[in-house]
């Protein structure tokens, strides 16, 4: 390395190091980095600076992100903050208890590629309350709690920030499945809805995550059947927490189809704020495609960033699908164990052939909403997606 960097970064370091509003020098930095034209502007600035120097572990994780992104691990590990694990895995005493704990299995931010914008929401929506700035919710009489959903095409990563949600907040964290709701016979799913608040609101402070939430949500109507109907409006009224205080308690919603949930989820103390979670952008799909390249057999020549190029409109879900061919072709092309063919441009060529997006049916039915139905702004951020990058 060892090249003079420019001067709108450098500035910046020697602003660090010499301590003049140090985290704030910083997190421009940081900014600015982002939007670096490579790798190794990232890996010479960042280490120049010594990370004991960083005090906040958010701006630590987001430098060991952006080393990590650039290849560089072992430097990446220097800046990554000490993972305490979060005692948000219950015990809990009534065996027959509708609560689950998600099976986060050690997932953190870190491991999603991109989304920046979606993790600065979460960060500030679901985990502030519950972490470090806690007390300063307190002060302001804010209370830590209501609804979030999440929302976007299949396979773009919404369950897997939820499991790093479960990671990182500081709160227990349950996962709550239609399956374990709806029943055949009238009245149970009521009773199992009152028993879930029940038991979160004995154990606050606690996030309660309803993955494909529209199963549970779902609009009423007329003709709906009774048992739909009176299972909406028992999780409605747990959700408003009328006859009891819902101050700790945090509902997230994930959804591929947020058009079908009942419009009284939106009000106020329900499913109030939702996030967008787009398909991968070109840093993510490079992030993506970095882990799933990880200790597989590449040739030399393997041009990564031609990939990350031509898999724009793909899914998390859809990237996964495009390796694993690609190596079925390889397997295809090795001889034996000792004379494998590694993976190559052309497995690549051959296998973007017969990958084809899964996003854009959901994309075409999606810019419908965002242009006809979001009087009430819920989809701005979809239409701002649609009007950027949708082709």
């Amino acid at each position: 390395m060892g090249q003079k960097l420019e001067a709108q970064y450098q500035d910046l370091i020697d602003l660090v190091i010499a301590g003049h509003a140090r985290e704030s020098s910083f997190r421009a930095l940081l900014i600015l980095l982002k939007g670096a034209p490579d790798s190794r502007v990232i890996i010479e600035a960042l280490t120049q600076i010594t990370p004991v120097s960083i005090e906040t572990e958010a701006l630590k994780r987001e430098a060991a992100d952006l080393l990590e992104l650039s290849g560089e691990d072992d430097h990446a590990d220097l800046w990554r903050p000490t993972q305490e694990t979060a005692d948000n895995v219950v015990h809990i005493q009534n065996p027959e208890t509708p609560l689950r704990t998600i099976n986060a299995s050690g997932v953190t931010f870190a491991d999603i590629g991109g989304l920046e914008d979606v993790k600065k929401q979460v960060r500030r929506r679901i985990i502030n309350p519950f972490t470090g700035k806690r007390d300063l919710f307190r002060k302001f009489k804010r209370k830590a709690g209501g609804g979030v959903l999440m929302y976007g095409p299949p396979g773009c990563g919404k369950t897997m920030l939820a499991k790093a949600l479960a990671t990182e907040c500081n709160a227990r964290f349950y996962n709550i499945r239609a399956s374990d709701v709806l029943d055949k016979y009238v009245g149970v799913a009521e009773k199992t809805i009152r028993d879930i608040f029940a038991n979160a609101r004995a154990q606050k402070p606690v996030v309660l995550f309803f993955d494909e939430v529209e199963a549970l949500a779902q609009r009423r109507q007329m003709d709906t059947t009774a048992k739909i109907n009176t299972t909406v409006s028992a999780l409605l009224t747990e959700m408003d927490g009328f006859s009891e205080d819902n101050d700790g308690v945090l509902f997230l919603g994930a959804t591929n189809v947020p058009w079908s949930l009942d419009s009284a989820f939106r009000r106020p103390g329900r499913f109030d704020r939702s996030i967008f979670v787009p398909p991968p952008d070109k840093v993510a799909r490079g992030f993506i495609l970095g882990r799933l390249l990880q200790d597989r057999p590449t040739a030399s020549g393997l041009n990564v960033a031609q990939i990350v190029d031509k898999t724009s409109g793909l899914s998390g879900a859809d990237l996964s699908a495009v390796v694993d061919t690609a190596i079925d072709i390889a397997i295809e092309d090795s001889a034996s164990v000792t004379e494998l063919e590694p993976l190559n441009n052309a497995h690549f060529k051959e296998a973007l052939k017969e990958v084809k997006s899964s996003v854009g049916e959901w994309l075409g039915q999606a810019r419908s909403f965002a242009d006809y139905a979001n009087q009430d702004g819920m989809y701005d951020d979809l239409a701002v997606f649609l009007k950027k990058y949708a082709r």
